[in-house]
């Protein structure tokens, strides 16, 4: 069987396809605004009228370049094009402000490649296993891995921990407006319709860090906004062998990481990127280089950012259970394909499980060569002038913040996160815990309210009546008090 699905990718329609499909994902992906959802959405009506196989390639086509593409933007001009790539600006854009775009685009490149090679390997060997683990999470378990999630804010405050934590709650806070929940009352809406649904996390990203970098770059005079001359050198600077097997194990862990995030639903390549990004700071050496411009940084974000696409069609496959808006559109594609993701998929129609593996790992070769030759092209726009550039990028801002919601205040949101980050950067506040603390808030909240209404007679008591659940909790503890103690004695020796 697998040598018949394999005789499919050999004809031409399914490789233009995968070429196709992750040429216009890196193009959706690296403009804010076009998420992958939406690029695969623009995608869908067309793949309505093409064979199984070559529909199937575009999609899973689409699906890998999109989650490498939101890098792009956000190396070059400290934009994410997917919410998933905000962790890769923490250290992206500061290798481009070093001159070391090419570097850093390649490492965004091929640590997609690896973890999206990770995350097919899992979901290879793994599918149905993982899927009934998935089954365990409920509420409790959920707020358990929310709580770990927040106590990476601990590591990530830089030298000041407590400027860290104001960072966060602010992220919090932020999360909480909109309707409630559980009762759907409003919420620190002041009775502006356009906050009901809660405050729009594309326009949140591309304030709290395209708008305000313009503004910093705005107030540094009429310089280039990166390196001009002397960096050009730099600038052909590629990433070598020894650097790649270098981060190996840094990459294989964090598409790990990613993989197994993409398979609990609803969870999202944000909180994935962010969670490997933490934990390669934590295992590093030096953690203080990180948001300075480390390749480290850069390749744990990209693989489990790539790795979360196998651990998102885990249940989507097993279960037919959409884990994100993604996976809902392909569970839509693929009925429309005749084929009804589910159980009864691996009894009845294994040939087309495999079409389905090997199109998503031939993508992530399309990938590696559609990007191999797309880099030189993407880095020249370091050397644009400033003039210029800075409108462009706003403009792009604008219409990316516009297309997410198709209204004004999403774009009036953006402006003011964008103020907001600049008084923070200005004060030397980090921005990663606000945005990690926004990006978990509200299913943190939500998980630990539904979680008491699970069983009202014992209440908070419940935690600990779910072995996984206070597990969580516990670790969380351990790793909050351990990040403590190490942000404390590095602050003694400073």
């Amino acid at each position: 069987m697998i040598a018949e699905v394999l005789s499919q990718f050999l004809s031409i329609q399914p490789i233009i396809g995968l070429f196709l499909g992750v040429f216009a994902g890196i193009v959706g992906g690296s403009m804010p605004g076009i998420s992958p959802s939406m690029t695969i959405a623009l995608l869908l009506p067309i793949t309505l009228y093409m064979p199984t196989v070559t529909s199937i390639s575009v999609l899973m086509g689409a699906y890998q370049g999109a989650m490498m593409g939101g890098s792009i933007s956000a190396i070059l001009i400290n934009t994410p094009g997917t919410a998933s790539a905000a962790a890769t600006m923490l250290d992206g854009y500061p290798m481009n402000q070093k001159g070391q775009t090419k570097k850093a685009l390649q490492v965004a490149l091929y640590a997609s490649c690896t973890g999206g090679v990770v995350g097919i390997f899992i979901l290879l060997l793994s599918a149905q296993p993982l899927a009934k683990v998935a089954l365990m999470f409920g509420p409790p378990e959920y707020f358990g891995l929310m709580t770990l999630s927040m106590a990476l804010i601990a590591g990530i405050s830089g030298k000041s921990m407590l400027k860290g934590l104001i960072a966060g709650m602010i992220g919090l806070l932020v999360s909480v407006i909109g309707l409630d929940p559980i009762y759907g009352s409003q919420r620190l809406t002041f009775k502006l319709l356009g906050l009901a649904d809660g405050v729009d996390t594309l326009s949140v990203f591309i304030g709290a860090f395209a708008v305000s970098e313009l503004l910093v770059q705005l107030g540094t005079g009429r310089s280039l906004l990166n390196q001009k001359v002397e960096a050009i050198g730099k600038l052909q600077e590629s990433l070598t062998l020894k650097e790649y097997f270098g981060q190996m194990f840094n990459m294989v862990q964090s598409g790990v990481v990613g993989a197994l995030i993409g398979i609990l639903p609803g969870i999202g390549g944000s909180t994935a990127s962010f969670m490997a990004y933490a934990s390669a700071q934590k295992r590093s050496k030096h953690p203080e280089d990180f948001g300075t411009g480390v390749i480290d940084g850069v390749a744990a974000a990209e693989a489990a950012n790539n790795a979360v696409c196998g651990g998102a069609l885990v249940p989507m496959l097993t279960l037919g259970i959409p884990g994100d808006v993604v996976t809902a559109i392909l569970v839509g594609a693929l009925i429309a394909q005749g084929i009804k993701p589910g159980p009864m998929l691996f009894v009845e129609n294994m040939f087309d499980v495999y079409t389905i593996y090997f199109a998503l790992l031939f993508a992530i070769v399309a990938l590696a060569i559609v990007g191999t030759f797309g880099i030189p092209v993407f880095s020249k726009i370091v050397t644009v002038r400033k003039s210029i550039l800075l409108p462009m990028v706003f403009l792009i801002c604008f219409i990316g913040t516009y297309a997410s919601r198709s209204d004004y205040f999403s774009c009036y949101v953006m402006l003011i996160f964008g103020v907001v980050g600049y008084l923070l950067r200005k004060f030397r506040y980090t921005l990663s815990p606000m945005i990690i603390a926004f990006v978990i808030g509200g299913q943190l909240e939500s998980n630990f309210r539904r979680s008491l209404l699970l069983d009202p007679e014992i209440g908070w008591q419940i935690f600990f009546t779910r072995p996984l659940a206070v597990s969580l909790i516990i670790i969380s503890i351990v790793a909050t008090a351990l990040m403590i103690r190490s942000n404390l004695k590095s602050n003694a020796t400073t």
